[in-house]
Formats: structure tokens, sequence, C-alpha cells
């Protein structure tokens, strides 16, 4: 799927890419969507609804930070939060669902727990009149109105690239993190194909466990015992990649951590070494637009940059920095990357 139009979204993705790095300062700062949209107001107080797979870590915190804040500056009412819990836990986040499908909604954002499992309670929320908006990760719904997403392909290539640069025919433990998500399935893809590019040789490669600290350690002590001499590290994202960046250093490994995801142990991750890259996916930014573009749904204004084709419903993309030792110094987390210190969403249920 994401495949298939990976070409036309990584030439957007490259472009964002050098933008920001070129920038990473004023403008950008004044622009908290990344010229992805420009912010509107709701025409009338719409009600809003976020569910998210997790809240147990960074990104998603982040993510219910931007739509918190968002819905404040568009003008509509978040009526509640809820959290499944993790990554796989469908039926909780359908019940979830279920429930806010009863509070007089206007539109959902839905943060996935799986890619598939969705589908009969999506359907029954847009009987109703409500409009489902899924951010981060997407499901296998026609019914969508719109999806807020980034070029997990393109994600994981880059993070191959790097290493094909840096030493080609390298060994490279892959832990592609979770399974039944579709975001990482995709991004995977893309550490295949960048790997195939200059025969890199990827061990592990078996989605398990979740997206957590003790998941990383886990997984990364024992990929390290079976091979002690890997060169890199694919670590899926977050906190996950923190654990394993954690594990290299406590087995005194050789292993450089390529992964994706800001939390706030990884600048330092990165200025010590551990960690080689980072792609940014920027969680208050997906969240921001995710009102945004909801806002603009309800509103019937235009929907900029949408593209077609790469799922079965309308999708924009999240723009992305590729950070390493080089660039960190000038990489600010706090544009879009974590909310702030001690923060929990108001009316979480």
């Amino acid at each position: 799927m994401f495949r298939t139009a990976s070409r036309v979204v990584c030439a957007i993705c490259l472009i964002v890419f050098a933008a920001m790095a070129a920038g990473a300062g004023s403008a950008a700062a004044e622009d908290r969507l990344l010229g992805m949209a420009p912010p509107v107001t709701g025409k009338k107080p719409y009600r809003l609804g976020y569910a998210s797979a997790d809240m147990n870590a960074d990104f998603f915190l982040g993510m219910a930070y931007g739509v918190t804040d968002e819905a404040k500056q568009a003008k509509v009412d978040l009526v509640r939060v809820v959290s499944a819990g993790g990554y796989g836990k469908v039926a909780e986040q359908v019940g979830q669902l279920e429930q806010l499908g009863t509070l007089n909604l206007d539109a959902i954002i839905l943060l996935a727990a799986a890619f598939e499992g969705f589908d009969k309670e999506v359907d029954r929320l847009v009987a109703k009149g409500i409009k489902v908006v899924v951010v981060g990760t997407p499901i296998s719904s026609p019914k969508v109105s719109l999806g807020i997403l980034q070029n997990q392909h393109q994600i994981g290539e880059t993070l191959a690239d790097y290493a094909c640069k840096q030493k080609p025919k390298s060994e490279m433990i892959t832990l592609p993190g979770p399974a039944g998500s579709e975001w990482n399935k995709i991004r995977f893809e893309g550490v295949k194909a960048g790997a195939g590019k200059c025969g890199l040789k990827l061990v592990g490669n078996t989605f398990e466990g979740q997206i957590s600290i003790e998941d990383g350690q886990k997984q990364a002590a024992d990929m390290l015992l079976k091979y002690p001499d890997a060169d890199y590290l694919y670590a899926v994202a977050g906190i996950f990649g923190v654990g394993a960046a954690q594990q290299v250093k406590r087995m005194h490994a050789k292993a450089k951590i390529l992964t994706s995801g800001f939390t706030r142990r990884t600048l330092d991750l990165i200025k010590d070494g551990t960690m080689a890259m980072v792609i940014s996916e920027p969680p208050i930014v997906y969240g921001r637009a995710a009102v945004q573009y909801t806002v603009r749904l309800l509103n019937g204004d235009p929907l900029p940059n949408m593209i077609t084709g790469i799922m079965p419903f309308p999708v924009t993309m999240v723009p992305s920095i590729a950070v390493t030792a080089e660039n960190v110094g000038k990489y600010d987390v706090n544009l879009g990357d974590l909310p702030p210190q001690g923060w929990t969403p108001p009316n979480l249920q």
C-alpha cells in the first residue's frame, strides 16, 4: 500500500527534510503545523473525541498534547480522551469507540491499536454521522475520512541507507516491533528495501512484544547474545529504541542504534554515539494536524496536501527529519516532539 506510492511521497519527504534541516529554527518555530496547512478555527463549537492506542510513552503523550492544545486553538471542544493500554488491544479500543459514539460527537480522532478489527465499529460511527480521522497508524476501513500519517517506508529506508553509506554489507539486527500493526510493518519493508541496495545482512526480523523500554531491553539482549558482531541494531521506535540502546551500553556491544521518535533520553544517546541516527516522528505536530484537518473537514474547508492511492482513504504526511551527531545540536525536541514535563491529558478516562 504505502510502497505503491512511496516515490511520490518520498520526494515530498526529502524536500521537507532539507527545509527543516536548513531552518531548524525560526521559520519552523513560528509554524506549529510545519507547513502542512494554515490553521483554521471551527465554524461551530464542534465536539471531538480522541482514542489513543496507549498513553505510556513520550510519543503518545506528545500526540495527546498536540490534540488537546490544538483543540483550544481551533475553538472546538475535546470532550474525552481515552487510551486502550497498548498495541494489539483492539477489543478494548473498540469498546472505547462505542462509548465515544454515545457522546454526540462530530468526529473521533483515532490512533489505532492495530490495522485490522475496526471496520464494523467505524461503519457504526459513520452511520451516526460521526467522522473518523486516523492519526499515526492506518486501519483497513474505507469509511475513514482521512489519515494523518508519515511515510513509514521512507523512514525505514533512510535508516538502512545510513548503514549502507557507513558500512556496506555489514550485519544489522532488526527489532521491528509488535505484530498486527501496519505502520511498523511498512517501515520494516523500507528497511529491507534499503538493505538490499548494499547487501546489508539483516538478522532477527521478528515482530513481537510492545513498544516499551522493557521490550527494547529484552529483545536487544537476546539478539546481541546471538549476534555479538552486529554493526547496527534497528529498533523500531521511541522508548523501545531507548531500551535497546541501554542494553547495548550495558553489554558493551559495538552495534549502533538506528531508530525513530524522540524521548527525553534520545538526545544524550545520540550525543554519546550509542544512537547513530534517529528519524523524528513529531507527535505534537501529528496531534495538531489531526485536529486541524478534522476541523477543516467539518467546516467544509479545503484539505491541502492530501495524497490518494496509498490507503483506502486520503492521507497527508507529517514532516520529519533525520538526526545524527552532526546536526543534533540544531534539533529542537520541544517544537514538535515532547510535551511539557509532567503533562497529562486533563480529560483522560
